[in-house]
């Protein structure tokens, strides 16, 4: 088996190299052979047109003369090299001698020439292209030959329009390519894109398309009229079966992908062998008048053009990302060539021996081209994608984008916006919807997004743009895309019941913050109406009994015992009052918030001990308070004044209240033994600071902010701002 595999492969290479090769011979021959510049008759040496403006007729050569001798040697031989020769010729009944101008065959036949090199090596380019880059391939191993069959037969019979001048070798390999590329093509479609019958009607069909062929050929090579003849007609049978071969494999076994990719080389052959048939095969076969060989060139070099647009268009043989990236360095390196090619011609035009000048261009031009080279091939990347990719898309590109965009979704906005207008336009499709939690009617193609065993939505999509049916490649690529999908819709659906809860825990807060707020604001309300009820009710009764009991002392002979009962009641309206006091301040609402806190400080030095430094203002300095503000300052300094008497440990507390334009700054500060307060204010309940709690929960509630500084070992700063609403 590797035997005959490097059998083939050493064949195929020779083959490959072959028509280079003759290219290049017919090249060299073209350049080297002489011809006269007339119409002759070979057998008589007659001379049948000169051209008005042809070398011959120069020379003085005219219609009708015939030529008897050239260089001294009789007709029909020839100088082998170009060049002036005398030559006679008889001229009715004269014979003169005449110089002949003998000019190199390629110069007369240049166009055609040209065309026969153009054509073939456009055959032999694509077909070793392909075989390059897939050579294991069986059906690129069948088109390589085909292009090259074509490709041989096409060089001569292109570029040695006149048949006379033909070596008979020419001739045979001219017959051999074309009859070769009939049956060629026929095995070709029987192959690709679709495998047709099984490997034993393959192998008898193929016997009888090469048999018959060599049949065709040998009619062919017999020089008869009715040998050529024969042979056209079987060429352009088995042409017609291939062509019908393409066409029944595109309407009835070609899936969606096949048909894609087959569209445009069938159109292509239509195109090419069309016009073939009409104007040059069938005129053959029927002896009529045909048209020049040289039209047969721009006919047939359709067919390859074809391949390589279906190549890059519609991924046919697998190869199109490496034209792709083939085509954006070309032009990279090509418009790096021009970048420094322009200025250095300039550069040594002008200034040839000015080596620093021409350093400085190269290194300013290497530091253009660096810098410009990253964003130069994204832009042409892209431009080449679009030129290849038109109707077809780049699968990974597609893939990688797609993912990148659906694992950044998060709403169902952004969801909408991937899968409706994103991947769509990726995918060159006409339109998408996406459908949530609705019932939608069957559709071919349908994705439904399932989310903890239960759909929760319906992707729908529609054709290609260019009205294709999604292919089982683009559903392949779109079961994927909807995999993750659900997974995006399951992190979207996810994160919206979080942001209910959410937004359900930021109500139960505001609502408890509410609820504390009225229960803050209706305790003081209910402490202001104890005060009072206290103050006009016990504390007055409690006075006039003090009162009474002075009155009776007089009257009594001993009065140790109403002595002792009014010193009861002075202590009970010293307690009471104290009460009344704590309950609220009547220095509040008499003097202010100043006067309370002077008052409060005095009283809470005296009972424990520590000395109170007041920093307070004027009454006319602060600012119009609100009650509940008011109050809630001074339970703040209440507050914070208990807890230096319980826990801090300290010998001084100052106290600084502060007004500002826009607002009161209260300031409680200690050199007690401080403590390591929490990262956040709000973790003041897990650290079982529950007396600090009261005061930030009195701070909210008139709209404060507060704020708390503590160090071990250095005391407690405690810091209230307040600012009008508004």
């Amino acid at each position: 088996m590797k035997f005959r595999e490097r059998i083939i492969s050493t064949f195929l290479v020779l083959l490959a190299i072959s028509l280079p090769a003759l290219a290049g011979y017919v090249v060299y021959d073209q350049l080297r052979t002489p011809v006269f510049e007339a119409s002759l008759e070979v057998e008589t040496g007659r001379i049948l047109a000169v051209e008005q403006d042809s070398y011959a007729n120069w020379s003085g050569f005219w219609t009708g003369d015939i030529l008897l001798s050239i260089n001294g040697a009789p007709y029909p031989q020839w100088p082998s090299e170009v060049g002036n020769y005398p030559a006679r010729v008889r001229r009715g009944t004269q014979v003169l001698t005449l110089e002949m101008p003998l000019v190199a065959m390629a110069t007369l036949n240049l166009a055609s020439l040209l065309n026969g090199l153009l054509v073939a090596l456009t055959f032999w380019g694509v077909g070793v292209f392909l075989l390059w880059r897939r050579f294991q391939q069986y059906a690129l191993r069948l088109f390589f030959l085909l292009t090259q069959s074509i490709g041989i037969g096409l060089l001569f019979f292109l570029a040695y329009p006149d048949v006379s001048r033909r070596p008979a070798w020419m001739a045979v390999l001219i017959s051999l390519g074309f009859h070769c590329a009939a049956a060629l093509v026929v095995h070709y479609y029987l192959t690709f894109p679709v495998v047709l019958g099984s490997s034993s009607q393959r192998r008898w069909t193929m016997a009888i398309v090469y048999g018959l062929m060599l049949v065709a050929l040998a009619y062919r090579l017999s020089s008869t009229r009715a040998g050529l003849q024969i042979s056209f007609f079987y060429n352009t049978l088995e042409l017609i079966v291939a062509v019908g071969l393409a066409a029944y494999v595109y309407r009835s076994r070609a899936s969606s992908d096949d048909r894609r990719r087959l569209r445009i080389i069938v159109f292509g052959n239509i195109a090419s062998l069309a016009p073939l048939f009409i104007l040059y095969l069938l005129p053959t076969i029927l002896g009529i008048p045909r048209v020049p060989d040289w039209v047969v060139g721009p006919f047939i070099i359709i067919t390859p053009l074809c391949y390589l647009v279906a190549i890059a268009r519609h991924h046919l043989f697998g190869i199109d990302r490496l034209l792709n990236r083939t085509l954006v360095y070309a032009a990279l390196w090509l418009g790096i060539l021009l970048i420094y090619l322009g200025p250095f011609l300039l550069i040594v035009r002008f200034a040839p021996g000015d080596w620093l000048a021409q350093m400085l261009v190269s290194a300013g031009l290497t530091l253009l081209v660096g810098m410009a080279f990253e964003r130069t091939k994204n832009t042409l990347q892209r431009v080449v994608d679009r030129i290849f990719y038109g109707g077809w898309y780049d699968y990974p590109a597609v893939i990688e984008s797609a993912t990148r965009a659906l694992a950044g979704c998060t709403e169902r906005g952004q969801l909408a916006e991937v899968l409706t207008r994103e991947v769509p336009g990726l995918m060159q499709l006409q339109s998408a919807e996406l459908h949530f939690d609705e019932d939608v009617p069957p559709a071919a193609d349908r994705f439904n997004l399932s989310f903890q065993g239960k759909t929760r939505a319906h992707w729908m999509l529609s054709p290609h743009c260019d009205r294709d049916e999604l292919t089982d490649s683009d559903r392949r690529i779109l079961e994927t895309l909807a995999c993750q999908a659900e997974i995006a819709l399951g992190n979207v659906l996810l994160i919206e019941t979080l942001r209910t809860q959410l937004n359900e825990i930021r109500a139960s807060r505001e609502a408890l913050s509410q609820a504390q707020h009225r229960l803050l604001r209706s305790r003081e309300e209910e402490r202001a109406r104890l005060a009072r009820d206290l103050h006009d009710g016990p504390l007055q009764a409690l006075i006039g009994l003090n009162l009474q009991l002075g009155l009776l002392q007089p009257k009594v002979a001993d009065s140790t015992a109403l002595q002792e009962m009014r010193a009861e009641v002075r202590t009970l309206l010293t307690d009471l009052r104290g009460v009344c006091s704590e309950l609220r301040p009547p220095m509040l609402d008499m003097l202010g918030l100043a006067a309370a806190l002077r008052s409060l400080a005095e009283d809470w030095s005296t009972q424990s001990g520590v000395a109170v430094h007041l920093d307070l203002p004027d009454l006319s300095a602060l600012p119009p308070l609100p009650g509940d503000t008011a109050v809630n300052l001074y339970r703040v300094a209440q507050e914070a004044l208990a807890n230096v008497a319980r826990h801090a440990g300290a010998s001084r507390v100052n106290i600084c209240l502060a007004g500002r334009e826009d607002g009161i700054r209260l300031i409680v500060d200690d050199d007690g033994r401080g403590f390591t307060p929490p990262g956040e204010i709000g973790e003041l309940t897990s650290s079982g600071h529950f007396g600090l709690v009261g005061l930030r929960e009195r701070v909210n509630l008139i709209g404060g902010k507060l704020s708390l500084d503590s160090v071990p070992g250095r005391g407690t700063r405690i810091q209230v701002e307040w600012r009008p609403p508004g």
